[in-house]
């Protein structure tokens, strides 16, 4: 019988990344395993595609990436087959932004998001250095808002945002907002189905992640790695194999791939 091909998925701050210092150091050795076995790794985050696109190089990685919370897909420009280098779902920033900050003014919601900030306003808000918050500006396709209102406002605010087809994602540091069409499971599907056409072996998919915006990923995959929080907000996806990790942040990253791996290993060789 066959082995299935593994494929991860995996969330940046506060799962591959340190929710501190941003570091992915600790999660080393078991980057390195993946880069070993040509084991497909996709960064899953609400990052920015400037501010992926220098993670993606320091990690020495040839896949495509999903951006700002699944709104947009970043595809290798090395693969020349590709016509397109990118695929995003729903509105374009500009006319996302538009439509909430006419509600803010209109209704008078207390919040203040990305436009708004200036870079160093983003430095304090996150702990990024002024390059990196400078890069986490560049949005494409969606907004991140630090809620400065009442939980009744909130609930009006998601209520008028879906009269205009776009959602709220509650993550670690901020809520974001973008297209109903897009969230981290639609475009995990997609490339999924894009591996899956390209390759005669069967895929089993892992995703690991830590708040709740990382939920539709998680039930997106075979296996959902939930990371310890900083928050103290997990996802609590269903319908899926669930993996609770040990640690917090690239150390329990590590651990629990480079477990998953032996399990995998020995689990082949008992079907050899």
């Amino acid at each position: 019988m066959q082995r299935p091909q593994l494929i991860i998925f995996t969330d940046l701050d506060g799962t591959l990344l340190d929710h501190h210092s941003y570091s992915w150091q600790a999660a080393g050795p078991a980057l390195e395993e993946l880069r070993r076995r040509g084991i497909p790794l996709i960064l899953t985050t609400s990052k920015t595609a400037a501010e992926v696109s220098q993670l993606h190089a320091e990690l020495r990685l040839d896949t495509p990436y999903i951006i700002e919370n699944g709104a947009g897909i970043i595809l290798p420009q090395t693969d020349l087959s590709r016509e397109n280098t990118a695929h995003f779902f729903g509105k374009p920033y500009a006319e996302l932004i538009e439509i909430v900050y006419q509600l803010r003014g209109r209704k008078n919601y207390r919040f203040k998001g990305f436009n708004d900030f200036t870079i160093a306003e983003v430095s304090a808000e996150t702990g990024l250095p002024a390059a990196s918050a400078a890069l986490a500006r560049q949005r494409l396709c969606s907004e991140p808002l630090r809620w400065d209102d009442t939980a009744a406002a909130l609930a009006d605010f998601t209520a008028d945002l879906h009269q205009h087809n776009l959602q709220l994602l509650r993550g670690g540091r901020f809520y974001h907002v973008l297209d109903q069409q897009a969230d981290k499971g639609t475009a995990v599907n997609c490339l999924l189905n894009d591996y899956q056409q390209r390759q005669s072996e069967e895929l089993f998919s892992i995703g690991l992640g830590d708040g709740p915006n990382d939920q539709a990923l998680l039930e997106a995959v075979d296996l959902a790695v939930i990371i310890p929080s900083q928050s103290g907000l997990s996802p609590d996806p269903e319908g899926v194999r669930i993996l609770h990790a040990s640690s917090p942040g690239p150390t329990g990253w590590n651990s629990s791939i480079l477990q998953i791996l032996k399990n995998f290993n020995q689990e082949g060789a008992s079907h050899g």
